[in-house]
């Protein structure tokens, strides 16, 4: 039997790029960003990745910045991507493997503020930037998903952080944050009145 704690089971854990992810039911999670949460010691460097699912995500608290970004293949590239596949580690992340280098040409910068959504296909290069006092609550839903994994970028040259630890707060603490930055209890109703429009165009 496993002891690794799988943050896709857990209700509650940490993110590398600097939020906090909580499950939901379905194929909702929830993403809240605060400035007191810890991220990779590398993050200047890899906060552009893409995903192995596409989304739709809707913007609950405060502004987020989606910036999106187009891949060239090259051998002397500025930036060195990293494929996560393979079990997940006792500290919650999945392997880095180097997997070539490329150069990111910057395609658009969207600011999406409170009640507006983005859409993200999967595969797709992007960051996501808090605006603001960098309190930000978003729900997402996956809208397809593929079975290949998920590439992280870093700087060339930078060594990513590998070990991560999705798990070094605990589970009150965490909490505590979404609290923060989401205040208001009429944001339950809202996120729900939401997730069932997103459940019936599907």
């Amino acid at each position: 039997m496993s002891t690794v704690i799988d943050p896709m089971r857990a209700t509650i854990s940490l993110h590398g790029l600097g939020f906090i992810q909580v499950q939901l039911q379905g194929d909702l999670r929830l993403h809240v960003w605060h400035p007191i949460l810890p991220r990779r010691a590398c993050f200047e460097h890899s906060a552009i990745h893409d995903h192995r699912f596409g989304f739709v995500s809707r913007v609950l608290i405060g502004t987020q910045r989606n910036i999106e970004y187009r891949a060239e293949h090259r051998a002397d590239g500025t930036h060195m991507t990293y494929l996560h596949e393979g079990p997940r580690t006792p500290r919650g992340g999945r392997p880095w493997k180097a997997d070539g280098r490329i150069n990111l040409i910057e395609d658009s910068i969207e600011d999406i503020p409170a009640g507006d959504s983005y859409v993200m296909k999967p595969y797709r290069y992007h960051q996501t930037q808090p605006l603001g006092d960098g309190r930000v609550a978003t729900l997402m839903k996956k809208t397809s998903e593929v079975p290949y994994g998920a590439r992280s970028t870093c700087t060339y040259g930078v060594q990513p952080d590998v070990d991560f630890d999705r798990f070094q707060w605990p589970a009150l603490r965490l909490w505590a944050v979404v609290l923060d930055v989401l205040g208001s209890g009429s944001l339950v109703a809202e996120s729900n009145q939401w997730a069932l429009q997103e459940e019936a165009r599907a």
